[in-house]
């Protein structure tokens, strides 16, 4: 049963402030008698994310993630951030994986909640893919040589992401940079109880949509640019099965079409399928396989998916002329003819339909794609 009026506005939904959901947080809250709220970042269907200032370390500026009660125990990510946190492996690649700074737990109205600290990051691939801005060769390599990195670290540590969405990718830049200054001013979103429900402290007084701006680091230097791998809620460990996967419909790889009955066994070709999906949205701003699900069963967008892999990759080699074509007619003239077919074949050696011929993160960063050109 509704309780609150609809909110249009792009904020997280307002009925899942209830018990086992969100956590109402109002801006200038303290966390942990430590975390100050100064900003929203954004929100999932499990958490809403915030930027704080950690009042223990000079007013050092975090983004706070603040999961849904219910998401709270036993929490898969928290498992992973550990893991990997304490991995003693001495891998370059663990640099680009998000970084657990702290977590703690934290007792609201709608229950307990898990809170984990991260740095700071500007920038999401979902804000870069949306900014439309257009990019040369040199920026892909650098993005993709840093991806690699942070995939073959969660590989090495036996973990599977499943979820390399755009909106996890994360960009920064080196140095250090005030983020408050960098958010646009709050806009709120009243609450408003419907008549007759008896109000409680479950929801906030207001809702605030994301204060990121769009466009951000549409002039930073590839060369400056920081990228790390975040949010793994939905990972786990290679070969296990005990979960659905969580990837985006558009995102699977074939394996993982049509399974959505049945538990399927993950490996880490799955990540290699979509890490190369991800790469060319991020190379066009246009995703490879885009699906209209509205109206439509999830057995008739899986047939739409499948017949568009077999449009796109309808030679499944490194020489696919289908993907050549339909990725050079997406790629601004500055990134040049011959840097557009280097591109075709590193992202054909992902596009394997057959998950065994996949090459791993380690193998395709020696690719030539990843040495081709000048990269500074």
């Amino acid at each position: 049963m509704r309780r609150f009026e609809r909110i249009y506005d792009v904020v997280e939904p307002v009925e899942e402030y209830r018990p086992g959901g969100y956590h109402p947080v109002h801006l200038r809250d303290l966390f942990h008698q430590r975390y100050e709220v100064i900003g929203k970042l954004a929100f999932g269907q499990y958490s809403t994310v915030w930027l704080a200032k950690d009042q223990h370390r000079g007013l050092q500026q975090v983004v706070l993630k603040i999961s849904k009660a219910e998401a709270s125990k036993d929490n898969r990510e928290l498992s992973f951030l550990l893991t990997l946190s304490e991995s003693g492996m001495d891998h370059p690649g663990k640099g680009h994986v998000i970084e657990l700074l702290d977590h703690f737990y934290h007792t609201g109205p709608n229950g307990t909640h898990l809170c984990l600290v991260f740095p700071v990051m500007i920038s999401d691939g979902q804000a870069m893919t949306i900014s439309g801005n257009s990019h040369e060769a040199g920026y892909i390599q650098a993005i993709s040589r840093q991806l690699l990195l942070g995939l073959d670290f969660l590989h090495q540590s036996g973990i599977v992401h499943c979820d390399l969405q755009p909106a996890n990718i994360l960009f920064s830049v080196s140095g250090s940079m005030d983020m408050e200054k960098l958010l646009q001013f709050p806009e709120f979103s009243p609450v408003k109880w419907l008549p007759g429900v008896t109000e409680d402290d479950s929801a906030p007084k207001y809702l605030v949509p994301t204060q990121r701006r769009r466009g951000q680091l549409d002039n930073a230097h590839f060369s400056t640019i920081k990228v790390s791998i975040g949010d793994l809620g939905g990972a786990q460990y290679i070969r296990h099965c005990d979960q659905q996967p969580v990837t985006p419909l558009s995102l699977r790889a074939p394996e993982l079409i049509r399974r959505h009955t049945e538990c399927t066994t993950l490996d880490k070709a799955t990540d290699i399928w979509t890490l190369g999906c991800l790469l060319f949205e991020l190379a066009t701003n246009e995703p490879l396989f885009p699906l209209d699900t509205f109206g439509l069963t999830r057995e008739e967008v899986d047939s739409d998916h499948c017949s568009l892999i077999r449009q796109r990759l309808e030679s499944n080699s490194l020489s696919d002329e289908n993907l050549t074509r339909y990725l050079r007619d997406r790629l601004p003239n500055k990134f040049g003819a011959e840097s557009a077919e280097a591109l075709t074949s590193f992202l054909s050696l992902m596009l394997q339909r057959n998950p065994r011929e996949r090459l791993p993160a380690r193998d395709l960063l020696q690719t030539p794609f990843m040495s081709y050109g000048p990269q500074h």
